[in-house]
C-alpha cells in the first residue's frame, strides 16, 4: 500500500486547516495513495503511534475544517532536530505504517525537518507547506514565496483591531496617554508593519517598533514626547521581538525563542519605561487570539491554503518528491527542499521609514496586493464619524 501521512509543527495560523482539507481531498481522488494518516500531534505524535485515520472524511466533514482556524484538528508539536536515533525510528514507523508520502506542515523548523528526513530516509516522498501568519519563511525576493498562508488574515486582524486600539485611546487619552500593542512577527517587522494599513494616510499618532530598525530607548521616548506634544497621545504598535530591556527568555526544542512563555514581553519593557519616565501608557496583546481567531480570517487565504494542500498531491501525482510547495506572484511553485539552504527573510529596506518609526508606502503597496481588507465598523469619535 502506498499510505499518506500529514503533520504539523509550530505555530498555527486560522488558515492552516484548509491546507490539510485540500490535501486530503485530493488524496481521497488520487489513485496514488491508499490510506491518509495524520500524527496526533504532529510527527512526534506519529512516533508514539498516536495516529488518526482521516481517508473516510466526508465533503460535510472537509467543507468544515477547511475553514476551522488553529491546529486542534490534529495538533501540532515543536520537535528538536533528529538524530540518527529517532530518523531511525521514523525510518520504521514509515515502514510500519506503509507511508509512500509524507507532507510536513509548518515554518521554517519544519522544512529543516523535512529536508533531513529526506535526505535520510529513502522510498518516501517529502513535502513541505508553508504556514506561518510572521510572513518570515521565504526567499529574501518575495518571488518563490509571495506570502506565507495565515498571514493576509493576521493583517486583516490588526486592521480590526488597530480601530478599536484607536477607538479606546481617543476616548480614554485624558488619562491613558499612551496604549501599546504587541504582535507577533519574532524579529521580523511584517505584521507591525501591518498596523499602518487602518491609517494610510497618517492621521493619527501611531509610532510602529520595527525589529530591523531597532532604536535606542532615549530616540523612542524623544519621538512619542513628539507625538504627545503634537496629538496629546499616542499609540505604539511593537513587535514582540524589538530590543527594550533585558528579561529572561525560554527556549523551545528548536532552540526559539518563546516570546509568549518569557518572564517579560517587549510591550511591558515599553510600557515599564514610558511610565519610568512620566509618560502614562497601558498595554494590549492579544498573543493567540491573532492566530486563532475566527472572526478576520479572509477567503482568499483560506483559498490559496486550500489549494497548496491540492497541488502537494498534484506533484506527487507528477512524480515530484522532496520539495517545499511554495506560491508565487504567477501562481504555484515546486521548489526542491534540497536548494533549500536559508528560508528565512526579514523587511526589505525599501518597506521601512528607518528613524521614523514608520513603514513607507511601499509596504502598504505590497500589502494590497494580497489582502482586501474586511469591512470595518462604523465608529462615532469626537462628536462625528469616524472616516476610514
Amino acid at each position: 500500500m502506498n499510505n499518506l501521512l500529514i503533520t504539523m509543527s509550530g505555530g498555527t495560523t486560522s488558515v492552516i486547516n484548509a491546507t490539510l482539507a485540500g490535501l486530503i481531498l485530493r488524496a481521497q481522488k488520487s489513485n496514488l495513495i491508499d490510506k491518509i494518516y495524520v500524527g496526533f500531534p504532529g510527527i512526534e505524535g506519529f512516533l508514539s503511534d498516536k495516529v488518526l485515520n482521516l481517508t473516510d472524511l466526508n465533503d460535510g466533514e472537509l467543507s468544515i475544517l477547511k475553514k476551522s482556524p488553529g491546529s486542534a484538528s490534529i495538533g501540532t508539536t515543536r520537535a528538536k532536530i533528529f538524530d540518527d536515533k529517532i530518523l531511525d525510528l521514523l525510518s520504521e514507523k514509515f515502514e510500519e505504517y506503509q507511508i509512500k508520502y509524507f507532507v510536513n506542515i509548518g515554518g521554517n523548523g519544519t522544512i529543516k525537518q523535512s529536508k533531513l528526513i529526506s535526505s535520510k530516509i529513502d522510498n518516501v516522498s517529502v513535502a513541505a507547506a508553508p504556514k506561518t501568519v510572521d510572513n518570515d519563511l521565504g526567499d529574501g525576493e518575495f518571488e518563490l514565496l509571495w506570502y506565507t498562508p495565515g498571514f493576509p488574515s493576521c493583517v486583516n486582524y490588526w486592521y480590526h483591531k488597530m480601530l478599536m486600539i484607536n477607538n479606546e485611546n481617543y476616548g480614554a487619552h485624558s488619562h491613558d496617554k499612551i496604549l501599546v500593542s504587541q504582535t507577533f512577527g519574532r524579529e521580523t517587522g511584517f505584521l507591525v508593519g501591518s498596523m499602518r494599513m487602518f491609517d494610510v494616510n497618517r492621521k493619527t499618532p501611531l509610532l510602529l517598533l520595527i525589529p530591523e530598525d531597532n532604536q535606542s530607548p532615549q530616540k523612542v521616548l524623544d519621538a512619542v514626547d513628539n507625538k504627545l506634544s503634537e496629538h496629546g497621545r499616542v499609540l505604539i504598535g511593537i513587535c514582540e521581538g524589538y530590543d527594550v530591556g533585558q528579561y529572561n527568555s525560554r527556549f523551545d526544542h528548536t532552540g526559539q525563542k518563546m516570546y509568549g512563555s518569557s518572564s517579560s514581553t517587549s510591550m511591558q519593557e515599553m510600557i515599564n519605561l514610558l511610565n519610568d519616565n512620566g509618560m502614562q501608557s497601558r498595554g494590549y496583546n492579544p498573543t493567540v487570539d491573532q492566530r486563532q481567531n475566527f472572526e478576520y480570517t479572509l477567503d482568499s487565504d483560506i483559498e490559496i491554503s486550500y489549494q497548496t494542500g491540492e497541488k502537494i498531491i498534484e506533484n506527487f501525482e507528477d512524480g515530484n518528491e522532496n520539495f517545499f510547495q511554495s506560491y508565487s506572484r504567477s501562481g504555484f511553485v515546486s521548489v526542491p527542499i534540497d536548494k533549500i539552504n536559508n528560508f528565512s527573510r526579514k523587511m526589505r529596506d525599501e518597506w521601512i521609514d528607518y528613524g521614523g518609526f514608520d513603514v513607507t508606502d511601499e509596504y502598504i503597496k505590497y500589502l494590497k496586493e494580497f489582502v482586501n481588507v474586511s469591512k470595518p465598523k462604523e465608529l462615532f469619535l469626537g462628536g462625528k464619524l469616524y472616516e476610514v
